[in-house]
């Protein structure tokens, strides 16, 4: 089942609900005077960072659709890239993961999101740059679309190292963080996924679904920094699952 959070309007409601009512609950349990450690104030930065760079897909998403879909309403949410990691999430498992596991996984789900972005970013300055032959440069005040996602890239390279740093803080010998450094084309894509005879109409689509699935990606991984940041600001001794 495909995106269970964005198909189920009333199952959404419930599990932010959920959420709310967990996070209150923990907040609840810490003084809002206790002195943060420093995975906490690390925590609160990518969470910061997480939002940033969520709202600067959602203003990109919302133009690549006016621009490259002439419509800027465009939605069709049965449209996916396999290769891209799942936004399907079962409450009580979400809860219930080590913040190691949390940290890992959101480290190896940002740089498959940045290798599709990467692939599309090439494709789209390919066919700009066939397309701009013989044209002015008047419109170059204003930052391409391939040129904002290498914006976002750089914003998914910087929480990555974030995160790999706060993986390194816990000193888990069960992750393999990925290294933002030796970004390569890992994700598997199937040559099926991006063959050149692919039309530019499904080409643009391919664009919409990744930053899509990105924006909604984003949206959880900041509900993941916000448990995060509360359980390691919690008083030492305070017994809470995930660690």
């Amino acid at each position: 089942v495909y995106h269970e959070f964005c198909n189920h309007s009333h199952g959404n409601m419930a599990v932010w609900w959920l959420f709310s009512l967990f996070m209150f609950h923990l907040s609840c349990m810490s003084p809002s005077c206790a002195h943060p450690g420093g995975l906490s104030k690390a925590f609160s930065y990518s969470l910061k960072s997480t939002r940033c760079t969520h709202a600067r897909v959602k203003q990109l998403l919302r133009r690549y659709k006016e621009e490259q879909l002439d419509d800027v309403q465009f939605e069709d949410r049965n449209l996916e890239l396999k290769t891209l990691p799942s936004l399907s999430t079962d409450f009580n498992q979400w809860l219930q993961m080590k913040d190691w596991e949390r940290l890992s996984t959101a480290s190896h789900d940002l740089h498959t999101f940045w290798a599709h972005l990467d692939r599309k970013r090439r494709e789209m300055e390919e066919e700009g740059d066939r397309a701009s032959q013989g044209m002015s440069n008047r419109r170059k005040a204003k930052l391409s679309i391939p040129e904002s996602i290498q914006c976002i890239q750089k914003d998914l390279r910087d929480l990555m190292t974030k995160v790999n740093f706060q993986l390194k803080s816990m000193n888990s010998s069960s992750v393999s963080p990925t290294s933002p450094n030796t970004m390569t084309w890992q994700v598997g894509l199937s040559t099926s996924s991006w063959a050149k005879s692919t039309s530019l109409w499904a080409s643009r689509l391919e664009g919409y679904i990744i930053l899509r699935d990105l924006e909604s990606y984003l949206s959880k991984l900041t509900r993941d920094f916000t448990l995060l940041r509360t359980r390691h600001s919690l008083p030492p001794g305070t017994p809470h699952r995930g660690r």
